[in-house]
Order: structure tokens, then C-alpha cells, then sequence
């Protein structure tokens, strides 16, 4: 993905793990961003048996905001 593309989706109020693991923004495949969850170091709101990943966290630990 490109800079303006990660810009763009983390631009959103949520996302998907997927979307997380498809974009490469951590070096992390699936498995590794839902344990990154699980530890509590993504934060994510669930919605019945998915989660959606919180941007505005996220943007601070990249250092986007």
C-alpha cells in the first residue's frame, strides 16, 4: 500500500484485522495482529464474534495524529 493509502483507510473510525494485515502497516501476518489484540496492545470494539480496530489508537502509536 502507499503512503496515501494507509493515510486513507486509517482515516476511518474502524477497520478490520484483515484490513490491518493487508495493508503492512506492522510487520505482522493475521495470527500476530489478533494476538496483538488479545494482549491488548490494538485497540478493538467487538461487534458480536468480529472485531473492528480502532484507527484513532493506532494513528498515535504510528505517530500519524
Amino acid at each position: 500500500m502507499t503512503t496515501e493509502e494507509i493515510r486513507k483507510l486509517l482515516s476511518r473510525p474502524t477497520i478490520t484485522p484483515a484490513e490491518l494485515a493487508e495493508s503492512r502497516i506492522f510487520p505482522l501476518g493475521r495470527n500476530g495482529i489478533y494476538d496483538a489484540i488479545k494482549r491488548g496492545k490494538i485497540a478493538t470494539i467487538d461487534l458480536g464474534h468480529k472485531k473492528a480496530i480502532i484507527t484513532a489508537p493506532l494513528r498515535r502509536q504510528l505517530g500519524i495524529d
